[in-house]
């Protein structure tokens, strides 16, 4: 063969090439070769923080490496959304995404600083979450009946807390739907809302069954209804759905899911959301979720992208909707 420049050019691009794939290959066999972190947006303690901590132990199995959890809570979960969109896109910091800061958050806040859509690759859908309509025992009321007779009675004597973008919507819906006025008490997470609702300092709350069912249980809360997707818990069967109560069109849920920043190669992804799938399918997964009032829901990285998108458009609109403007 003649070593002309053009057969060296090809010789050299050939192996190039086989360098480059060869380096591929050697990562994707390392990785992950350090700990990995994943950034959750709200306090310890809540449904997200909780079913999170689970799944991490999960990977921490399968992936060989420590995973720890990191609470960034705050503006509705933007801090730790900002976090992460400008972390290294190389899979060592991931986040664990909600319906409030892939999806509502464009709706809440003016001015984001991050693009829900755009600065995130979606790992996989995890879990949706079902929650309690619950009020201080103090509240003269034992059905949902009477709380919208006892709001309506008594004007601007009710105050719901909001710990995050679902405790905010729900609480909303439901009092532009029953006709009466709550006033709105903003917390970084629904935790820290419902110490201040079992001190009585605010009288209700639409929480994730995993951060209050405790308190619901020990009777420091009252809790009448359910809020899911049409049935009753499991771990609270004598109490109704809010539907059952007679408040219509009000099925709601909030969802988690796993997110990398934008740029993350595409074999980590792949490798992330392979590993994270096995962990959601476990069985005995799938019962820790549903004793947090979860269930296990696995949506692949395309469907998710398509559903992250559908919820930007969605959630807003209701948030519009109900008079919730951004600020």
């Amino acid at each position: 063969m003649k070593y002309t420049a053009k057969n060296i050019l090809r010789a050299f691009s050939l192996v190039t090439v086989v360098m480059f794939l060869g380096s591929v290959l050697a990562l994707a066999q390392t990785y992950p070769n350090r700990p990995l972190k994943i950034v959750v947006p709200f306090g310890p303690g809540s449904g997200t923080d909780v079913a999170t901590r689970l799944l991490a132990r999960e990977l921490e199995t399968t992936l060989k490496q420590v995973v720890t959890v990191e609470n960034r809570p705050g503006a509705s979960g933007s801090i730790a959304a900002i976090a992460v969109a400008r972390a290294a896109p190389d899979g060592y910091t991931l986040m664990m995404g909600t319906n409030s800061t892939h999806g509502a958050n464009p709706g809440l806040i003016a001015k984001l600083q991050y693009d829900p859509v755009k600065d995130f690759a979606p790992i996989g859908m995890v879990a949706t979450f079902s929650s309690f309509l619950v009020v201080h025992p103090s509240v003269p009321a034992r059905t949902t009946s009477e709380l919208i007779a006892y709001a309506k009675a008594n004007p601007k004597a009710l105050s719901f807390a909001a710990g995050n973008t679902s405790s905010l919507m729900m609480g909303e819906m439901f009092a532009r739907r029953t006709g009466i006025e709550m006033l709105r008490v903003p917390y970084s997470s629904n935790p820290a809302g419902l110490t201040d609702v079992m001190a009585g300092r605010v009288q209700v709350m639409f929480p994730d069954v995993s951060s209050s069912q405790a308190h619901v249980k020990s009777g420091a809360l009252r809790p009448l209804a359910v809020v899911t997707l049409g049935e009753r818990m499991p771990q609270t069967p004598d109490v109704p759905t809010i539907e059952e109560t007679g408040v219509n069109d009000f099925k709601f849920v909030g969802w988690i899911g796993l997110f990398a920043p934008e740029g993350t190669p595409e074999y980590i992804q792949k490798h992330l959301a392979d590993e994270l799938q096995r962990a959601v399918g476990k069985p005995e997964m799938t019962q820790h979720l549903r004793q947090l009032g979860a269930d296990a829901q696995w949506m692949g990285p395309a469907e998710f992208r398509k559903y992250v998108r559908s919820e930007v458009t969605r959630l807003p609109k209701l948030l519009a909707d109900i008079g919730v403007k951004p600020q």
